[in-house]
Formats: structure tokens, C-alpha cells, sequence
């Protein structure tokens, strides 16, 4: 490149560009750019798009349309790797329509009376096809699987003058931008979080950075709670510092867009099919499913990443046959992740996922329930989340349902633990207490036994801790197994595979007792559901140690 620059007709130029790796079509890529610089390989351009000095004379005071006209007097004739950046004027729409009809990334638009002026200012637009932009790098989580230093890293964004938490990133890493991101953290290394809004979930597996280093980011947008979604890896930025990082506004996007008559991209997935009916009764498609899953994501994700599933599967809708499934199998999508779990007779890969790709995904292989364990894959033999299912017998009112979870609510209060209500979607109650990882499924197991049999042994007319179905008309069975290695239980705010499209859904204590049954949301209800906000609140912050000793378990 100094080549060339050199050569240029005059004694001495500051010019403001981008260098870049364009394809055989004319398409830019920051990380083509990145693998080209560590492979130290060829094809690099330099694309200049402004003259702020000429032979001595500062231009930086004159107008964006003089300096132009200087600058493509002294690049006339130049050929590559120097590459004037022409301009068009007026039509900005259309020529934004176009550039994202040809795959480009976007346009920028300048004022063309304003003068050169440093930094970020109101004098140019970044408008972008797809989104990407820079973040601050703030740590990284250690990954599970030989030869990968890590699964994801955590990323940062100033906003309103302060650095906060903005999501992470786990796919597009080469072995070459493994290594050099590794090497990065061991210099940058630090101890504590450089902000505090991380997800408690999230933060405990993390290892954290200095806030130095700035990656570049392409993603499907924006969460409710302002964490990117689906992000992607592209290259580390030497050219920017931290201090400068802001969220950028993109030009605004459809949620979903139509990519044939027989499917749809949804949050970067596609879905075949999309209007397939899986609910006949309440005419609820698969595109509904995904869409639901969207509106309540920053709301379900806490409670289901990076937890092994079960799932129900309704290939041709609730009303028809559906299976269970717990172990991947040949072509399962990608954004399921899989994970080797010991089972009794060897061990097999269990599936779970990380974003709101991974639900959009679930919805496009028609799974209308899911169920999780109650541990994460990265410590699957601590278990850190107790649930009880009051399970209604034939002829108990709702009522008594309801008394039973406030019962058991009060039983683990005077143990020193806080528990949580779900409305399951069918007929009972679920009460889930969030633990801190420091005990065996043994011991977890038997812990929620003890409280199940204490209570069917204090009123034995009204609860029942047996399996049995010949005992449980006129009670209520208290299910404690879901508790034991293996068990799962039906994820917050999952869809039901039953008539009604009924949800999973969360309560606060004060709303369980108006509740009048077990299924008071459907997918139909996800905007009123996203609005209404955490009915859960503090479950995450929650550091509970499972009192062993008090119900004499070793």
C-alpha cells in the first residue's frame, strides 16, 4: 500500500479511508479482512472516501462537497489498490434499498456543506443492511469441549456516558482468531467484573477482562433488555479504542422476513413452512409459536440456557401423536448445542441451547413443550434448582391447589428458603426454589422427598407423596421426583402440547391467589405477557444453600 500512496501526484496528502477484502462481487467483510492481515496473504484495497490535507493545506474547515472534489482530482487515474469512493446525491432511500438488494453492507450518508470534524458527530449516518458494530470485549466463558479455549465472550457497550452489559458471542471464531484471542486474555486478565449489571447465571461461569478490547459484532438485533441477539465473531479492532464504543442506531428491520412461499426467516432461522397449523382448535401456526417465543425470550432464557432439555415434538400438531425426545440425533439443528451426559449404561449427547435462536429453532422442529433439568451443562452433577408439582387428583377444587403451594411456600420459609409459583399450563402449581451449586442429586432428591412425605404425613386426607394413581383421588399428589438426576419439568413460559396453546407461566405470590386455573395464558397472550415484565423478581440474585441439616439428610 505505500507503494502506491507514494506515487500519488503530490507532495504530501492526509486522506481518511478504510482498508478492506472485497470478493468477486464487490462485498466487504471485517473478518475476510482479519484472516487476510494473520495469514499476511494479498488483496487488500484502500477505499478513500475523504482528503483533510493537501501539499501543507488543511481542508478539514472547507465543505464535505470541496474536499470530495479535490480528492477525486487527485485520484484520477489511480488504479488498485487505492480506490476513490464516489458519492451519490439525494435518493438516499433508494440508494439504501439498493445497496441492501446487492448484498453491500450498508451506506453512509454525510452532510455536504459540513466540515471535517474528529470523532462521532451529527454531520454523517451509518445506515446498515444487517447490524453490525463494534463492543467493548469484558470477559469469556470457558468452554467444555478439547482444543476450544473458550465457548463465548461477553461483551460491552457505553450507553448514556456508561460501559454496560450487552450479550455474548459464541460462534464465528476461527482457529487463528481462537488463538489470537486467547493470547489477548491472558494479558488483559482480571478478577473482578468491569460492570455490574451481568446476569448472576451468566457471571458465575465467567472469566473477566480489562475493558480494552474492541470486537467487531454482525447480529440479528436488538432484545427488550438491550442484549444483542445472535451475534457473530468478526475480527478484533486494533484501529478503536474502548473509550469510543456506543450503541449504534441501524436502520430499522422486520422481525421476520419472507425468503419463499414455503418459509420464513425468523431471528436468522429458517422455518419452513411457517404457517403450518399445530393448534387446530385456536388456529395457532408455527410461525405464531416462533414469534411468541420471541416476545417472551428476555423473559424465558435465564431459566432454560444452557440447561439439558427433554422435549415433546408434534410433527403434525398438538391434536395428533406426539413423542419425547432427549438425546440429539442426525441433522438436529446447530442451534442446539449438545452436550455428553453420563447415563446408567454409557453416555449420550443431550441437547440445549444458548439464545433466541436456539427457541425459534425449537419452534421450526415443531417442539410444542419443553423441559429442562434442574442443573447446567457446565456442572450437570450440581443440581441448582429444586421444583414440587402439586398434582390435583379427580375432584379437587383449584382452590386447594393453590393452598397447597402457599402451604409448602411457608414449610420452606422457616427453612430459610424463598420458592417461586408457576401456573404449569395443564391442571397444577410447580414451586421452584433456586439453589447455589453445592450439593449431590442424592441429596437434592432427597431433601424434596422428605418435604413431600412431611406434608403427606401432616394431612393425609388432603396430600399424597405416592406415585400411585389408585391413591390420589380426593388429594393431591406431591411429585418430588422431577428432583432426582435425569428428571426434568417443564420450562418457564414453554408452550403446552394441549388444546388451548397454553403456556407455562410464572407467578408472583399475590397473583397466585387470584388465580382461577392452572392455564391462564397462551401463546395468543405473549405481548401481554412481555409487557407485564418478571413476575420473578430477585430469583437470579437468590444465594440459597439446600439446609440439609435441618431435615437431618446427609
Amino acid at each position: 500500500m505505500v507503494g502506491p500512496l507514494s506515487n500519488l501526484p503530490c507532495n504530501s496528502a492526509v486522506l481518511d479511508g478504510e482498508i478492506a477484502v472485497a470478493d468477486s462481487e464487490g462485498h466487504t467483510d471485517f473478518g475476510a479482512l482479519q484472516d487476510a492481515l494473520s495469514q499476511n496473504s494479498d488483496g487488500f484495497s484502500f477505499y478513500i472516501f475523504d482528503l483533510l490535507q493537501l501539499n501543507g493545506e488543511d481542508l478539514r474547515r472547507r465543505p464535505q462537497r470541496e474536499r470530495k472534489k479535490k480528492l477525486k482530482a487527485l485520484l484520477a487515474g489511480v488504479k488498485g489498490p487505492l480506490s476513490y469512493s464516489d458519492h451519490i446525491e439525494g435518493e438516499g432511500g433508494q440508494v439504501f434499498a439498493r445497496a441492501c438488494d446487492l448484498k453491500l453492507e450498508g451506506v453512509i450518508s454525510k452532510r455536504a456543506d459540513d466540515p471535517y470534524i474528529s470523532g462521532r458527530t451529527h454531520s454523517w449516518l451509518k445506515s446498515k443492511c444487517g447490524q453490525e458494530q463494534e463492543f467493548v470485549v469484558i470477559g469469556w466463558r470457558p468452554s467444555d469441549k478439547a482444543g476450544r479455549p473458550f465457548r463465548s465472550i461477553l461483551l460491552a457497550v457505553r450507553d448514556k456516558g456508561a460501559l454496560r452489559y450487552a450479550g455474548r458471542v459464541g460462534s464465528g471464531y476461527t482457529g487463528a482468531r481462537l488463538e489470537t484471542l486467547s493470547a489477548a486474555f491472558k494479558k488483559h486478565a482480571r478478577k473482578s467484573a468491569p460492570v455490574n449489571d451481568i446476569p448472576p447465571a451468566i457471571a458465575r461461569q465467567a472469566r473477566f477482562l480489562d475493558p480494552v478490547l474492541v470486537a467487531e459484532i454482525a447480529f440479528r438485533g436488538w432484545t427488550r433488555d438491550n442484549l444483542i441477539r445472535q451475534g457473530s465473531f468478526k475480527g478484533l479492532r486494533g484501529d478503536k479504542s474502548a473509550r469510543e464504543i456506543v450503541r449504534e442506531k441501524a436502520m430499522p428491520k422486520a422481525a421476520a422476513a419472507r425468503t419463499s412461499n414455503d418459509s420464513d426467516e425468523i431471528e436468522g432461522v429458517r422455518v419452513t413452512h411457517p404457517d403450518r397449523v399445530l393448534f387446530p382448535e385456536d388456529g395457532v401456526t408455527k410461525r405464531d409459536i416462533a414469534e411468541y417465543y420471541l416476545k417472551v425470550a428476555d423473559l424465558m432464557l435465564p431459566h432454560i440456557i444452557d440447561r439439558p432439555l427433554a422435549l415433546v415434538r408434534c410433527p403434525r400438531g398438538s391434536e395428533q401423536k406426539c413423542f419425547f425426545q432427549k438425546h440429539a440425533s442426525p441433522g438436529w439443528p446447530d442451534l442446539f448445542k449438545k452436550v455428553r451426559i453420563k447415563e446408567k449404561s454409557g453416555t449420550d449427547n443431550y441437547l440445549y441451547i444458548e439464545d433466541a435462536a436456539g427457541l425459534v429453532a425449537a419452534a421450526q422442529m415443531d417442539i410444542l413443550e419443553l423441559h429442562i433439568w434442574g442443573a447446567h451443562v457446565d456442572k450437570i452433577e450440581k443440581p441448582d434448582r429444586l421444583v414440587f408439582d402439586f398434582d390435583p387428583g379427580e375432584g379437587v377444587a383449584f382452590e386447594r391447589v393453590k393452598e397447597a403451594a402457599r402451604e409448602l411456600r411457608e414449610r420452606l420459609q422457616k427453612l430459610g428458603l424463598e420458592s417461586f409459583p408457576m401456573a404449569t399450563g395443564g391442571k397444577g402449581i410447580h414451586v421452584v426454589v433456586p439453589l447455589s451449586r453445592g450439593h449431590s442429586w442424592d441429596q437434592h432428591r432427597a431433601f424434596a422427598e422428605a418435604m413431600a412425605r412431611l406434608m403427606a404425613e401432616d394431612s393425609p386426607a388432603r396430600y399424597v407423596a405416592n406415585m400411585s394413581k389408585a391413591k390420589r383421588p380426593g388429594k393431591i399428589y406431591v411429585d418430588f421426583l422431577r428432583n432426582q438426576r435425569g428428571a426434568t419439568a417443564i420450562a418457564p413460559y414453554s408452550t403446552r402440547a394441549r388444546k388451548g396453546a397454553y403456556v407455562a407461566m410464572p407467578l408472583s405470590w399475590n397473583a397466585l391467589s387470584r388465580l382461577e386455573d392452572a392455564h391462564p395464558a397462551s401463546v395468543k397472550d405473549a405481548a401481554r405477557l412481555a409487557r407485564a415484565g418478571d413476575p420473578w423478581k430477585g430469583y437470579a440474585k437468590l444465594k440459597q444453600a439446600l439446609p440439609l441439616s435441618k431435615l437431618k439428610i446427609k
